[in-house]
């Protein structure tokens, strides 16, 4: 499962244990699919939130459920990701 996953997914915290709920495997192993579902800002190259769009194929494909508490989850790590990956972003210049 953990081919083809960026290294902040993979790598193991040091000393650090992360437990998740067994509810909450549908929703992650969503989330980890869509992650070449990205949208792109044109000009600055920032993620700027999950194509919609994909959801629903990505779910049916993997034959996961997809609910009102599947989508609260997705929408949950994905503004967790964005602010990850806005932390990460260099500081712009002249600003």
């Amino acid at each position: 499962l953990s081919q083809g996953l960026p290294d902040w997914v993979t790598d193991e915290p040091e000393g650090e244990e992360v437990e998740l709920a067994p509810t909450a495997a549908d929703s992650i192993a969503l989330f980890f699919a869509l992650g070449t579902q990205w949208r792109v800002h044109p000009m600055s190259g920032a993620r700027i939130g999950i194509d919609y769009a994909a959801v629903r194929p990505t779910a049916e494909l993997l034959g996961l459920p997809l609910n009102a508490d599947v989508m609260t989850d997705l929408r949950s790590m994905e503004m967790a990701a964005l602010d990850e990956f806005a932390k990460a972003r260099p500081a712009r210049v002249g600003r």
